[in-house]
C-alpha cells in the first residue's frame, strides 16, 4: 500500500533553524525514523555503543536528541544525532535528502534510518538500499479505563470494526464495539479514535492490516479536557506524535480506543484482534498479526554519493548489534513483553519483510 505522507514540521522552530556547523568528532551519522523502539535505543547506546557518552535533548522535542561520545573499544569520537519523530516520513527524508532538525536546532541531512514500516509502504523503491532487521515491534489496540465509560464490553477488534472506527470522526455508538452505552444519542456514546500521523511507521503498519486507506480522523483534548477532532496548523486531520502522546490521550477521553507499539501500553486495557490477544507468544506462533519488523535502512559502504562510510557503517551496525542481543532480548525489562526477538519469529513463522501486514506462514510445517 502506497501512502502519500506530509512531514511535520515542528510549529515555532523553523525559523530558528541554520545550517550545522561542522564538528570535531571522527564519525558524525544522523539517524531519522520512528520512536517506536526509542527507550532501547537510549539504554543501549550509553551501555553498550559509546564510551563516556553524553546525551542532549532538543528543547521543544524529546524524540530528537543527541549522543557525543568514544566509539567502544575504540579512539573514534561520535556525533550521533536522531530524529525520531516519524518512522513512515523518515524513509522518504533520506531518500529525498530533505533536511531535518537536530537537537542543537541546526539542520541536517540524513545518512541511516530506523523504522517498523517498509520502503515499499511509503512507496520507496528498496533496490539500492540496505535493510537489517533488528527486532518484532508488536502493536496493539488500546482502550480506555476511565471510570463511566461505555466500553466495559469491549474486548476485541476485528479488521473491518477497526477500519471503520479510524475513518468514523466518532460517529459509531459504543455499542457497535460490544458496549453497553447509557445514552444511544451520538455523541454522548461515540467511540473516540486517537492515532498517530501518517509519519508514522506505526500508523501505516496497522493501516496495512486493516485494509485502510482513507482519512483518518484522530482525536486530542482541548483546554477544558472535551474530545476534539487532531487537526493541524491548517485545520487538516492529523494524528499524535508519538505512542506516549497516544497512551496519555487515551486515558483523558472516555470511551477512546488508541493504537500504540506495545512498549506504549502503559498501563491501559488491550484489545483481542480477531479474537486473539496480545502477548509476545502469540506473536511468535503467528496467532496475532499486528507487528512489523523494524529494519535499520542504509545506503551501504561504497554504493554511491548517499553511503555510508566505513565508520559510519561500524557505528550503526554496534547498535543493531546491541539492540538485536539474544541475551538482552530474553532478559531486559524494556524488552521482554514490549518487542520480539526476531530470531525467535522467524524460527517458526515467515513474512515478506517487503510487505507490511502481509500473509504469516508457517517455518515449521
Amino acid at each position: 500500500m502506497k501512502t502519500n505522507i506530509k512531514k511535520l514540521i515542528l510549529a515555532g522552530t523553523a525559523a530558528a533553524l541554520v545550517a550545522p556547523a561542522l564538528t570535531a568528532a571522527n564519525i558524525n551519522l544522523v539517524t531519522v525514523g520512528g520512536n517506536s523502539s526509542i527507550k532501547l535505543i537510549q539504554d543501549r547506546i550509553p551501555a553498550v555503543v559509546l564510551t563516556g557518552s553524553t546525551l542532549t535533548v532538543n528543547s521543544t522535542n524529546s524524540l530528537i536528541f543527541r549522543y557525543t561520545g568514544t566509539l567502544t573499544n575504540t579512539s573514534k569520537t561520535v556525533q550521533w544525532d536522531f530524529n525520531l519523530t516519524g518512522g513512515a516520513a523518515a524513509i522518504l527524508d533520506l531518500e529525498n535528502q530533505n533536511s531535518v532538525a537536530l537537537a542543537d536546532k541546526t539542520l541536517a541531512k540524513p545518512n541511516s534510518v530506523i523504522s517498523v514500516v517498509a520502503p515499499q509502504t511509503v512507496g520507496i523503491d528498496p533496490g539500492t538500499l540496505e535493510q537489517d532487521i533488528s527486532l518484532v515491534a508488536p502493536l496493539v489496540y488500546i482502550k480506555s479505563n476511565l471510570a463511566g465509560n461505555d466500553l466495559a464490553g469491549l474486548t476485541n477488534i476485528t479488521d473491518r470494526l477497526a477500519a471503520y472506527l479510524e475513518g468514523s470522526g466518532a460517529s459509531l455508538p459504543t455499542a457497535y464495539f460490544g458496549g453497553n452505552p447509557a445514552n444511544t444519542a451520538i455523541p454522548a456514546d461515540a467511540v473516540y479514535f486517537v492515532g498517530r500521523n501518517s509519519s508514522s511507521a506505526v500508523r501505516q503498519v496497522i493501516d496495512a492490516n486493516i485494509y485502510f486507506s482513507g482519512t483518518a480522523y484522530n482525536y486530542t483534548t482541548n483546554s477544558s479536557g472535551q474530545p476534539i477532532l487532531y487537526v493541524d496548523s491548517h485545520g487538516n486531520p492529523t494524528g499524535a506524535g508519538s505512542g506516549t502522546e497516544v497512551a496519555n490521550i487515551v486515558k483523558t477521553i472516555t470511551n477512546s480506543v488508541g493504537t500504540v507499539a506495545a512498549q506504549d501500553i502503559n498501563g491501559l486495557p488491550t484489545l483481542s484482534y480477531e479474537g486473539v490477544p496480545f502477548s509476545t507468544t502469540n506473536v511468535i506462533n503467528g496467532t496475532y498479526p499486528l507487528w512489523g519488523y523494524e529494519r535499520y535502512i542504509y545506503y551501504p559502504v561504497g554504493s554511491g554519493t548517499l553511503a555510508l562510510t566505513a565508520d559510519q557503517n561500524t557505528l550503526f551496525q554496534a547498535l543493531l548489534s546491541a539492540v538485536s542481543n539474544t541475551t538482552y532480548d530474553h532478559t531486559s525489562s524494556l524488552f521482554v513483553n514490549k518487542f520480539v526477538s526476531y530470531a525467535d519469529v522467524n524460527a517458526q513463522n515467515a513474512r515478506d519483510p517487503s510487505i507490511d501486514g502481509g500473509p504469516i506462514t508457517s517455518n515449521i510445517y
